[in-house]
């Protein structure tokens, strides 16, 4: 035998293993996860499968919803949240991720597998005042759910802040996080605000491609299989979802399931929880439970912060204690409301408005099937907050974060009082958001009551590609909103005499059919007889100038119908005209005009004109506007505007503006910050039964309305004649029924000037 095949019999196996070694752990995997698979993991609640990525990603990119919790998840009877779903074929399937000692720090690296998945999605998160103890989170608990993985995940992706210095010196107290040399050193640089080196991070990504195959490999290893559990008690509901009947069912559940203590807990768990553990010597064991002062405020925080980053549309869940239970122990109620209104204080003044308070229901009947967890009519409750929940359209939320939550002073305030106002604004933005859910409308809202902003409330994607959201400081396209402004600068100058109402059209503008006959005053009623082909863009095919542009209009668009003339018939053309009539009367352009009048004057931050240079647009954050890809409307993509068009446009929907914007130059209009109360009263007196005039419908019952659209943006206005009270809504979607939406608006004012 040669010594080259000696020594391959050797060193070929070490040589072969190594290489199939950097084949399996080095080299990236994306091994695909079966539907099957996905099903079992849902509901197995493994160690495994928290701690890993691949099918969590798999899973959410499809119908699995995350449920985020701790041990009530594993009280799998036949109205828990994934038998109910299994049942009834709804349009989710919960993914349950949580256990026994699952906390928040735990549901944060957890958050770190999954944020592109999860971005613009929703999730449910059973939040338990009972994780908030004076330790907070216990080391040996964390453990169990927290993977390496994790760590460098988010270690990779962190960026300085409050968040991550607060996170990373959270980690570093935790002995399975510092288990790694390099995962410590990368968490102590990002508690002192550095940033992490390039070796480090060259040494992180080889780690994170070994642990993601590692993850691809062995997630399904020892894999629960509670499948059984949950078919046998699908099997047991009813054939059909009906709330009474479900009810009627859960209570006799919980009768027949409680019979050995008159706690109302399941029998199995008195027998061996309680019992086995000697119940007398329970008694008064937890008046001195106290859940107000915590660390986990601040680890509650940083998720909240990781769904904020993701726009998670989140539904989170208080639940109760058992009240019988409780008064034995010495629980106090006093301390757990407490504890309740700061967990709800953190989430509805950061905007987290979806919250199911069950905190109080612990005395309601079979409501809880043990001490603290959740059973029968607990679970039939959660659902009703649940299905609702579900059927909001997935749109990605704009929260407003606040960093005290992450305070030593937050962590060990006693109490925190929720005002009055702070529920009803969350009350408000979550019926403004199921209005807008059923009109699919995503944008901006802007509720004002008695000069007070009410709700102010974004929805959707600004740019989806840029991953930016709509906010409060969005702009949009406010389209025909915009003849208001043009009518308020029109009668400004009648006020200083350089016009008037009966000036005829043929003063400025000759060539045009029956200009003698047109006054200033029709062409703000709209009861010129003018009009133009139907959807023909205004303006010059290739922009010159304004003027150029309503010369070109009137050689090529313009006509007069002599049965129209006298009647209200909305055409843009009218204030087209109007726009260039004001340039020649006060020898400006329109723009500078408008934004000396407007602009300056209110001191608008989110304002300018569609055909400003793109960094101007930036900075008053323009959305970008979507239209439906195909006729299924299941997607969208964005519009290309032509600003030829948009030009043509003068005066008539030129304008982009937020909505905070937009309600100050209304109200500066309506409440005779800008024109006379006579201005007013001859500009917004239009006639029956439309009572246009000024560019504003002038309702009878006491408001004023204007609405616009095109090129995928749409703008919405009710205010009251005195400017007080307003709705404005802009979006840059597809929306459902532009009819409707004007009816809801009607409806919306007409309740806030009650």
């Amino acid at each position: 035998m040669s010594n080259k095949r000696k020594l391959w019999q050797i060193f070929g196996p070490v040589i072969c293993a190594f290489i199939l070694l950097f084949v399996v752990f080095i080299i990236p995997w994306n091994r695909k996860v079966s539907d099957g698979v996905l099903f079992k993991a849902s509901v197995s609640q493994s160690q495994n499968v928290f701690k890993g990525e691949n099918i969590k990603r798999a899973a959410f990119e499809k119908e699995y919803v995350p449920f985020y919790g701790s041990s009530e998840l594993s009280r799998m009877d036949p109205l828990h949240p994934s038998v109910l779903a299994y049942k009834y074929h709804r349009s989710y399937q919960p993914f349950l991720l949580g256990g026994p000692g699952s906390q928040s720090l735990t549901h944060f690296m957890n958050l770190q597998e999954t944020k592109k998945q999860l971005a613009g999605k929703k999730a449910v998160f059973i939040i338990s005042p009972q994780w908030f103890v004076k330790e907070g989170q216990d080391p040996a608990a964390f453990g169990m759910y927290f993977s390496q993985l994790q760590a460098i995940d988010w270690i990779l992706s962190a960026k300085d802040s409050v968040a991550t210095r607060y996170a990373a010196k959270r980690l570093l107290k935790m002995p399975s996080a510092t288990s790694s040399e390099s995962t410590k050193a990368a968490l102590k640089d990002l508690a002192d605000g550095k940033k992490i080196s390039n070796w480090q991070r060259s040494w992180l990504q080889m780690r994170q491609r070994t642990l993601s195959n590692q993850d691809d490999f062995f997630t399904t290893f020892d894999m629960k299989n509670n499948i059984p559990k949950l078919q046998s008690g699908a099997h047991k509901l009813p054939g059909t979802y009906a709330y009474d009947n479900l009810r009627q069912f859960a209570n006799n559940q919980g009768a027949q399931g409680t019979t050995n203590n008159s706690f109302n807990i399941s029998n199995n768990f008195f027998k061996k929880r309680l019992l086995k553990n000697g119940l007398k010597g329970l008694k008064d064991s937890q008046k001195n439970f106290d859940y107000t002062r915590s660390p986990e405020f601040g680890d509650f925080e940083l998720v909240l912060n990781e769904f904020a980053q993701e726009h998670v549309n989140v539904l989170f869940v208080i639940p109760p204690v058992n009240s019988k239970w409780a008064k034995y122990t010495g629980l106090s109620e006093k301390m757990y409301q407490r504890s309740v209104n700061k967990i709800k204080a953190q989430l509805l003044t950061q905007g987290f408005t979806h919250v199911a308070d069950l905190s109080k229901d612990g005395d309601k009947e079979y409501f809880m099937e043990d001490t603290i967890h959740l059973g029968w009519n607990g679970w039939l409750t959660m659902d009703k907050y649940v299905q609702s929940f579900m059927k909001l359209k997935n749109t990605p939320i704009n929260y407003q974060l606040n960093n005290y939550y992450f305070s030593e002073a937050w962590a060990k305030k006693p109490d925190a009082k929720i005002s009055k106002s702070v529920e009803e604004k969350a009350a408000e933005i979550n019926r403004m958001q199921n209005l807008m859910n059923q009109q699919g409308l995503q944008g901006t809202v802007t509720e004002v009551k008695n000069n007070k902003v009410r709700v102010s409330y974004a929805t959707g994607w600004a740019n989806k590609k840029k991953n930016l959201v709509n906010t409060e400081k969005t702009s949009y396209l406010i389209d025909s909103v915009q003849k208001a402004m043009t009518a308020t600068m029109v009668m400004r100058q009648v006020e200083k005499g350089n016009l008037k109402l009966t000036d005829k059209l043929a003063k400025f503008y000759p060539n045009i059919d029956q200009a003698n006959r047109i006054t200033i005053q029709q062409l703000l009623e709209m009861t010129s007889g003018l009009t133009t082909p139907n959807k023909a863009p205004l303006g010059s095919p290739k922009f010159e100038n304004d003027q150029a542009g309503i010369e070109y209009d009137i050689d090529h668009l313009i006509s007069f119908k002599d049965n129209l003339y006298g009647k209200r018939y909305y055409s843009s053309i009218n204030y087209v005209l109007l726009s260039g009539i004001l340039e020649k009367v006060t020898h400006q352009s329109y723009e500078s005009l408008f934004n000396e009048t407007f602009v300056k004057k209110l001191k608008l931050e989110n304002t300018a004109f569609i055909w400003n240079k793109k960094s101007k647009l930036q900075k008053v954050h323009l959305a970008q506007s979507y239209r439906y890809a195909n006729k299924n409307k299941t997607s969208e993509v964005p519009i290309t505007l032509n600003l030829n068009e948009l030009h043509g446009e003068l005066g008539a929907g030129s304008v982009v503006m937020s909505t905070s914007d937009l309600y100050k130059t209304e109200k500066a209009i309506t409440d005779g910050t800008l024109l006379s109360k006579n201005s007013m009263k001859i500009l917004f007196r239009g006639k029956a039964p439309a009572y246009y005039g000024g560019g504003f419908y002038n309702n009878p019952a006491g408001f004023r309305a204007a609405n616009g659209a095109g090129v995928g943006y749409h703008a919405f206005v009710r205010i009251s004649n005195n400017g007080k009270n307003a709705v404005i809504i802009q979006t840059n979607h597809p929306i459902k029924s532009f009819k409707q939406t004007k009816v809801q608006m009607d409806k919306l004012i007409s309740e806030l000037i009650k």
